[in-house]
């Protein structure tokens, strides 16, 4: 493994407050109906246990049956564990209201030899879904992506979750060059757009 994609990942690993720092939160804050949108920034580990059971929530209520029908099932301690990992970040959006209503959960890590941005869930309430707030999120992510020497932004989606697939195909995902082939017999993709 190239030394620089490590020494990148954990440079950017160790920033505190990455976003604030390099001013690269998403510059658009209205959604398609006119509500703008406010945004909060947090290691995982920083969340309260009240904020990680809505977390945990959404999650569910957006993925458990596709977890359930995947090749992977679910495993509620892993799943929680992976959400809170050391590592994990997350970016939380909140209505006029300060309600939360949405999340994605990022990690900077080496794939494959290459220093990324993993974008590891984008889960949004059902009501305030296709109102361009995914849109704002990946907006950061991809702008952090740059800022802190990541050569792209990465995401799994089931092969069977065709809004997520297509959601992120409209924001110029493409296959990776790790994704499986379609004769793998797995049941997910693995997408990803380069840093600009």
């Amino acid at each position: 493994m190239p030394a620089d994609a490590k020494k990148l990942v954990k440079k950017a690993t160790q920033l505190m407050k990455p976003v604030e720092k390099f001013d690269c939160e998403t510059r658009k804050k209205t959604t398609t109906g006119g509500d703008t949108i406010t945004f909060d920034y947090m290691w995982a580990t920083h969340l309260s246990d009240e904020d990680f059971e809505w977390v945990f929530d959404l999650f569910k209520l957006n993925m458990l049956e596709m977890y359930q029908k995947s090749q992977w099932g679910f495993d509620e301690n892993s799943k929680r564990n992976e959400l809170r990992a050391t590592t994990s970040r997350f970016i939380i959006a909140l209505n006029e209201e300060g309600e939360k209503i949405g999340y994605t959960t990022y990690r900077f890590v080496v794939d494959h030899n290459i220093p990324v941005t993993y974008c590891w869930e984008l889960q949004i309430l059902p009501s305030y879904q296709n109102k361009g707030i995914g849109g704002m999120m990946l907006d950061t992510l991809e702008r952090l992506s740059a800022k802190t020497n990541m050569e792209k932004v990465m995401t799994t989606v089931f092969l069977y979750n065709a809004p997520s697939l297509g959601f992120f195909h409209k924001h110029g995902y493409v296959s990776d060059i790790t994704c499986p082939s379609d004769d793998s017999g797995l049941d997910y993709a693995i997408l990803s757009k380069e840093t600009p």
